[in-house]
């Protein structure tokens, strides 16, 4: 499995999941609302945000019925996308200007050629395709020949389309990337999150890491995806649920939610260990204590015969094990055992 590090924090197996907080459009094409997403994202503790570049009229008709469902009829995707990329080019270079100002890792989605290019020029350290763009391999050709690690999720898309996709980043010699497990709903329903296509996809494609782009909502979904190898967590964010000119605040966590994110995958990580019992520290009390020893009935004289009426097994475990209770059968004692006493392999004469 693949590693690769973005502004100095590691994606790969042996280092702690990687939290994005997808900022989307919820800037509302208002660059101050951008900066205190910066704000917001950098004082939940995030690893980076991210924001998503297109312009209404390269991303739909203008009669593309809506794939959502936010209560707001007679409404296109044209018209929603249309109120929300208003920002200029020199306003998105404040942006990412700002984000590495206040050091927290801040990369798009881009969603047509050009944004690709305009991207590009403020070398972000990383890009990300979406779901929907998934078939659009002329797009993912032009994101993976920029060289820079990619994030691609695969909501809707069956295992032939991603295996084209993540063949065309190939091609272009790039190979740092990150698959994203994604139900492209929402808000994505608890019993519709399909986990376990985190396992599948990592059978699928052993050379990189899974991660998963969440759209339920609350963070529970998210935190138990780790158990399923995610190593990549993806949320919608916002810093006030309560703006509503972009549809995805609503489904949005919010500073304190990440920081409460982030509290359960630590205790996942945690607690996840490695798979193998090759660390008794935690029981070596119990194993001392609660297993058991052989132990002496009564009083037993030195030089005596054991017989299997003399001896029992009790705790603590300080002594021979039980498994060899009747082979110590025969031995003599070589000191004088008291009664009820954990009999040690020094106490007997044993010769077999």
């Amino acid at each position: 499995m693949k590693e690769f590090v973005i502004d100095g924090k590691y994606i790969g197996k042996n280092f702690p999941c990687y939290l994005i907080a997808e900022a989307g459009a919820n800037h509302e094409g208002d660059i101050k609302k951008a900066f205190q997403l910066i704000d917001a994202a950098k004082e939940s503790g995030v690893d980076a945000i991210k924001f998503q570049n297109y312009t209404a009229e390269k991303l739909t008709t203008k009669n593309a019925p809506k794939y959502w469902n936010d209560g707001i009829k007679n409404e296109s995707q044209f018209d929603v996308f249309s109120k929300l990329d208003t920002l200029s080019a020199d306003e998105w270079k404040q942006i990412f200007e700002y984000a590495k100002k206040k050091n927290i890792t801040c990369f798009s989605t881009p969603f047509d050629l050009e944004s690709v290019e305009l991207l590009d020029s403020f070398d972000i350290p990383a890009y990300k395709i979406a779901s929907a763009d998934i078939t659009h391999l002329e797009l993912i050709k032009k994101i993976a020949s920029k060289n820079k690690p990619i994030f691609i999720s695969t909501g809707m898309a069956s295992m032939e389309e991603i295996h084209e996709a993540v063949s065309t980043i190939e091609d272009q010699g790039n190979e740092e990337i990150i698959i994203m497990h994604c139900i492209t709903s929402y808000p994505t329903k608890s019993e519709d999150a399909n986990l376990d296509m985190i396992k599948s996809l990592d059978l699928e494609f052993p050379d990189y890491n899974i991660g998963y782009s969440d759209h339920t909502l609350g963070t529970d979904i998210a935190s138990y995806s780790v158990f399923y190898g995610s190593k990549c967590i993806e949320k919608h964010f916002t810093y006030d649920k309560n703006l509503s000119v972009s549809r995805d605040h609503r489904l949005s966590l919010n500073s304190d939610d990440f920081k409460e994110l982030i509290k359960k995958i630590k205790l996942i990580e945690m607690s996840r260990g490695s798979g193998v019992r090759d660390n008794f520290s935690a029981e070596s009390s119990a194993v001392e204590f609660a297993r058991r020893s052989i132990v002496s009935k009564y009083d037993i004289p030195k030089g005596t015969e054991i017989t299997e009426n003399m001896i029992d097994v009790k705790r603590p475990g300080t002594g021979i094990l039980p498994k060899y209770f009747f082979k110590i059968i025969g031995s003599k004692t070589l000191k004088d055992i008291p009664e009820d006493s954990t009999i040690q392999w020094n106490d007997i004469d044993f010769n077999q």
